[in-house]
């Protein structure tokens, strides 16, 4: 596919994150308090997250949660996670477009930048979590699952697999049969969860990395939607 679209009707992401692991030049228990006075005239709302109710010690040793977020912070539909190795900043639900979450993403980094705490990045990303209600994707995609040549989509299933690009990868999951709650109700459907790292020093600027990252998680989405189902979702293109 060359030509991609701008946006699609209904949209169908229900969140949004970017998210940066990194190596601190600072204790862990005073990153939160320095991220915070970054942040706190925008993000009031302060939240602690259930891994705090773990003792340091376990949090320290178990190398699952080295990545984990301690605090959350929010405001509006945006939320910022706050751990001693990650930073992430998150849309959810009413997607705002890429124009202006990619703006504060930018702004974003900016202010985390200014503390110089990052001393080694680890992991820079832009996840997508689309959901389809009261859809089969694989029976609307171009991804084909065979056994003895004969598809197998109503089956539940739960696809995942690793697609490489010139600077990172993308981790891809679909899964059909999905039930997701937003906004205390049940959804049925089918979720695309595409999770893309770009190697950042490879790129003069933070900017292109995070753009070459969206451009790439971007191609992978409407790649899989076949032809006929995303004629049906309203694709606007961009004009030129």
């Amino acid at each position: 596919m060359n030509k991609l679209p701008v946006s699609i009707d209904p949209c169908p992401i229900i969140e949004v994150i970017f998210e940066v692991r990194f190596e601190a030049s600072l204790p862990d228990d005073a990153i939160f308090g320095i991220v915070y006075n970054q942040f706190k005239d925008e993000f009031q709302q302060v939240e602690q997250l259930p891994v705090l109710q773990l003792p340091a010690a376990i949090r320290n040793q178990d190398t699952n949660l080295k990545f984990t977020p301690y605090y959350k912070i929010k405001k509006d539909n945006f939320i910022i996670q706050i751990g001693p190795k990650v930073f992430s900043l998150a849309n959810l639900k009413d997607y705002c477009g890429w124009d202006k979450f990619s703006k504060k993403i930018y702004d974003t980094y900016n202010k985390l930048s200014e503390l110089k705490l990052i001393n080694k990045h680890y992991r820079t990303a832009l996840r997508y979590i689309n959901v389809f209600p009261d859809i089969n994707v694989f029976n609307k995609s171009n991804l084909k699952i065979l056994l003895n040549d004969e598809q197998i989509n109503d089956n539940k299933i739960n696809f995942s697999s690793e697609f490489p690009y010139e600077y990172g990868a993308s981790n891809l999951k679909l899964i059909n049969h999905a039930e997701v709650a937003i906004e205390n109700q049940i959804i049925k459907g089918s979720i695309i969860d595409i999770d893309t790292n770009v190697e950042i020093d490879k790129f003069g600027n933070f900017q292109d990395a995070i753009e070459c990252a969206h451009h790439a998680e971007k191609t992978l989405f409407f790649n899989l939607l076949g032809n006929e189902f995303l004629s049906s979702l309203n694709p606007v293109y961009e004009e030129k």
